[in-house]
């Protein structure tokens, strides 16, 4: 998936043909379209590839928020010249033009919309996360925020950019942090 990754990036989505990617990835494209069918069964395999979970996760096991904390940053704080948010870039643009790309990005995006409200509502349940926010909108704001950033970080490539992104991630965590609505009912 790398070197869809790579190729998608570099060439866009019209650019990329199964023999450029075959000839990367040091295959025949008959291989590639046996296995895939098409280029876009491809580029459906490489989001769906992107978004598997880290290889750390079990470390954040039995913490719900701090499995969503770490997603998130994950998924907003990669190299500026990374070439998954490139490809990614590239796929939901040419999704503008495409109803079946843009529809799996949709159906994509609803998934992992489920996925950290459902971390959120055991956030909720574990004494981790404010018992009363809704857990679907935050994790609706959290995850439009987190590509509002990554697109952010793509136009401008930067240590301040990325900081940036870093304290408002920071700054939204701690909104939905049990710990602040403990701190604000004993001021009280």
């Amino acid at each position: 998936m790398g070197v869809v990754y790579e190729a998608v990036s570099e060439h866009g989505v019209d650019g990329v043909t199964m023999r450029l990617i075959g000839e990367a990835a040091g295959i025949s494209t008959g291989t590639i379209n046996y296995h895939f069918k098409n280029k876009y069964n491809l580029l459906i395999a490489a989001l769906e590839a992107a978004y598997e979970l880290p290889e750390d996760w079990e470390v954040y096991k039995g913490s719900p928020f701090s499995q969503l904390q770490r997603l998130a940053m994950g998924y907003v704080l990669r190299e500026p010249r990374d070439r998954f948010w490139r490809f990614w870039i590239n796929y939901t643009a040419h999704g503008t033009r495409d109803d079946e790309m843009r529809r799996h990005q949709n159906d994509r995006y609803e998934r992992q919309l489920k996925f950290w409200g459902s971390l959120l509502q055991d956030g909720i349940e574990a004494g981790e996360v404010d018992p009363d926010i809704n857990p679907d909108s935050a994790a609706n704001e959290l995850l439009l925020i987190a590509q509002g950033l990554v697109v952010r970080q793509l136009q401008l490539p930067t240590q301040v950019t990325r900081d940036e992104a870093r304290a408002i991630l920071s700054e939204r965590f701690e909104l939905l942090s049990a710990k602040k609505s403990r701190r604000a009912a004993t001021s009280r």
